[in-house]
């Protein structure tokens, strides 16, 4: 998202998609002086370039070219605007990406940003402040059309998630950050890009004789997708393992798979909190291999201090030997 620097005030500031100045306590950057319009000038994304228009009676500057009421100019990086007063300070254009959700940082200088603490441009799916040493995760649910945060330290219990809106406050990394909701996402465009479902994949493990390593492969009738080597891929496989051993002893596929958390953290000799990371980075790998995907939150289901695999087709092979599947085979046959 694009953003200005506030030469007066020594502040950055980042763009709404269509973001107004004037005295009016409705614009999105107010300016109480005189001579400033109630509505004095609007900078607009048109989907190719940010431009700037002109609606105030004194005038609009976009470094010496001056804007009559009405008129509009393209803005480039480093330009500098002025309103009504070419002697006021003004502001200078820093950045010019197109809109997009994003993480502002707050508390800090001048000097620490652009070049040292720089926003956050929201994709689908985050663990912050990074993956090695997450603190919270940020995801964007399709289906609900919202953002969500959800604390490491809540993964074993009770999902407990909040959504989060335009100018709520995150902290995490001893940092505050400003979520900034640039509105660019909708029920059409969710529908559009929503073209691949977890149920379309069957999960294939491949673990290690002495189960050290585990490999995982999505396969789609049309193609595959390989998740390397990954340590989470290890409680997946573990959660797979309990859903196919409820589906032998006859339960429903609504009923298979239910772990309690802390039985499953000892089950993989980890404490909570990593045990948590775990799941947390499994969703999203899952979520950047699979773009498209709306339903990357269904990978690991929680309910009542439980947790279960979602995925209802897997393959388990030991070495080369198949040794569990869902649904239910008696082949144990090497591939």
């Amino acid at each position: 998202m694009a953003y200005l620097f506030d030469v007066a005030a020594e502040t950055f500031f980042p763009l709404a998609p269509h973001h107004t100045f004037g005295r009016l306590a409705s614009v999105d950057t107010q300016l109480d002086k005189p001579y400033i319009s109630k509505l004095h000038a609007a900078i607009e994304w048109n989907g190719r370039c940010w431009r700037i228009k002109n609606l105030g009676l004194n005038g609009t500057w976009v470094n010496d070219v001056q804007l009559g009421q009405g008129e509009m100019a393209d803005l480039n990086v480093n330009d500098h605007i002025h309103l009504a007063e070419q002697t006021e300070p003004g502001f200078t254009v820093i950045d010019l990406a197109p809109p997009s959700d994003m993480l502002w940082p707050l508390d800090m200088s001048p000097e620490q940003m652009p070049s040292r603490v720089q926003p956050i441009q929201l994709e689908r799916y985050h663990l912050l402040p990074d993956t090695q040493t997450p603190e919270l995760a940020l995801y964007f649910d399709h289906r609900d059309q919202v953002w969500y945060a959800e604390l490491m330290s809540s993964a074993t219990h009770e999902q407990h998630r909040e959504i989060i809106q335009h100018g709520d406050i995150l902290q995490f990394d001893n940092l505050r950050w400003q979520f900034i909701n640039a509105q660019v996402y909708g029920p059409t465009e969710a529908r559009v890009r929503s073209s691949h479902k977890l149920s379309e994949f069957e999960f294939v493990f491949n673990l290690s004789l002495d189960e050290e390593t585990t490999q995982l492969e999505l396969h789609h009738p049309h193609h595959s997708i390989d998740l390397a080597v990954r340590s989470h891929h290890y409680l997946m496989l573990q959660l797979a393992r309990h859903r196919a051993d409820d589906a032998a002893q006859g339960l429903d596929a609504k009923s298979q798979g239910w772990v309690y958390a802390d039985q499953l953290a000892n089950e993989l000799g980890l404490d909570s909190t990593h045990m948590n990371i775990h799941i947390f980075r499994a969703r999203k790998q899952l979520a950047d291999c699979l773009p498209d995907s709306s339903d990357h939150q269904c990978l690991l289901e929680r309910r009542g201090g439980k947790i279960r695999l979602g995925c209802e087709r897997f393959r388990i092979y030991k070495g080369d030997q198949l040794t569990t599947a869902l649904p239910l085979t008696t082949d144990t046959s090497t591939r």
